[in-house]
């Protein structure tokens, strides 16, 4: 075949093949573009359901956010309270520790306020002990003589040499008998059948004091008694003693009561 004969044929066979090839509609094309509406409605319902999951995840995460911020919230308020806690704690430790130096300064003052005030009561018992003897001293020489009857205008010292020479048969009282003073005890009675006062009377000799007391005796059957004198507070722990001494005598006991001691069977007797 020759070169010019080629191209002829060439051409040829295309025309054929194109007359033999069939032609695709419009129509054919349209369709296979458009969509039919049920496969869109499916997609859209799908892509819905994902929004609506996504939606559902991203609030539920929202709630947990929400919920974590929360419980980070209640963390800060009880590392908070925490925190003052623990400087309330501290506060009331170190409050605790000035009390307790507060409290060891206050006993060692009250131990020494304890100690000067034992000093001073120790010192007061001895200064009322001595106040004590020294009355009692001065009244070592004193005599009390109890129912003698008051009359008006009365010189008591020359009663009670009446009385010595009387009712204790010592001749010339009057005379042997030195007495430097002597008065009635207490105020006087404006009802002259009131108990008469006693008399006191300071002797200048002890020797005769004594002798005096020893023969007091001589007045039992009478009203008249004689007794020595001591100061309130001895007397006042003789009449304690008095009922032992009563409970002594009645048992047949030696007895003798020395001012404010009781001797029982030579025994002192001491009191609860």
């Amino acid at each position: 075949m020759s070169k010019q004969q080629a191209p002829k044929r060439s051409t040829r066979n295309i025309s054929i093949s194109a007359q033999n090839t069939p032609m695709k509609t419009e129509e054919t094309k349209i369709t296979k573009n458009v969509k039919t509406p049920k496969t869109t409605v499916m997609k859209e319902n799908g892509e819905d359901t994902k929004l609506d999951e996504i939606y559902d995840m991203i609030k539920s995460m929202m709630m947990k956010l929400e919920a974590l911020d929360k419980i980070e919230e209640r963390m800060k308020t009880v590392e908070n309270n925490v925190i003052e806690v623990k400087k309330s704690i501290e506060f009331a430790h170190a409050e605790i520790i000035d009390l307790k130096d507060e409290t060891r300064e206050n006993k060692k003052w009250l131990n020494e306020a304890q100690a000067r005030i034992d000093n001073l009561e120790e010192t007061n018992r001895k200064l009322r002990d001595s106040v004590i003897d020294l009355k009692a001293r001065s009244m070592r020489d004193n005599l009390l003589f109890f129912n003698i009857p008051e009359e008006e205008n009365e010189d008591t010292t020359q009663m009670i040499h009446k009385l010595l020479e009387e009712k204790l048969e010592i001749q010339d009282a009057t005379h042997s008998i030195k007495i430097d003073r002597s008065h009635r005890l207490g105020k006087q009675h404006h009802n002259q059948r009131g108990k008469p006062r006693p008399i006191v009377a300071k002797f200048n000799f002890f020797q005769d004091r004594e002798m005096i007391r020893k023969n007091a005796k001589k007045l039992r059957g009478t009203k008249i008694g004689i007794s020595e004198q001591f100061p309130e507070e001895i007397e006042e722990t003789r009449r304690k003693l008095h009922p032992e001494m009563r409970k002594a005598k009645l048992a047949k006991k030696r007895v003798r009561l020395v001012r404010d001691r009781l001797f029982i069977d030579g025994v002192e007797f001491k009191q609860n």
